[in-house]
């Protein structure tokens, strides 16, 4: 059984390689942020909400391989979204994975998801296209 909650500070060290692994946002980390799903006490997916004054954002979202597409990321995401104070939003290259937990492309945004896309398209180089989603709420 998945159990989610905020990691102590050795499995935050252990989020940390991982975000580093994965290649996500590793700006302003802080242990409280983060919600970790855990299989018998192993880390098996993470991610992490971040206040800014005009929004909230979900980010540094990650599941470890061998335990994606068994529904950890989108519980992860779940427990995000009941944590957000704020309208919320994320940048992704997967839009097809946050459409169906509520999200939807916008092309307007807050300054503060323009900067994410700014830092994503300068730093986090992939293939894909950054989109900005905002939560339905």
């Amino acid at each position: 059984m998945i159990n989610l909650r905020q990691p102590n500070q050795s499995e935050f060290e252990e989020i940390l390689f991982f975000i580093h692994q994965f290649e996500l946002d590793n700006r302003d980390l802080k242990v409280e942020q983060f919600t970790a799903a855990f299989l018998d006490n192993e880390l098996v997916g993470f991610g992490r909400i971040r206040e800014h004054e005009s929004c909230t954002e979900i980010c540094s979202l990650g599941t470890l391989e061998a335990f994606r597409k068994k529904g950890i990321g989108k519980m992860v995401v779940g427990e995000l979204i009941k944590r957000a104070s704020q309208e919320l939003y994320l940048v992704c290259i997967i839009p097809e994975f946050f459409l169906p937990l509520g999200f939807k492309i916008v092309d307007t945004f807050p300054a503060d998801i323009l900067d994410k896309i700014n830092y994503c398209t300068g730093c986090l180089v992939v293939e894909e296209k950054y989109l900005a989603m905002k939560f339905k709420n």
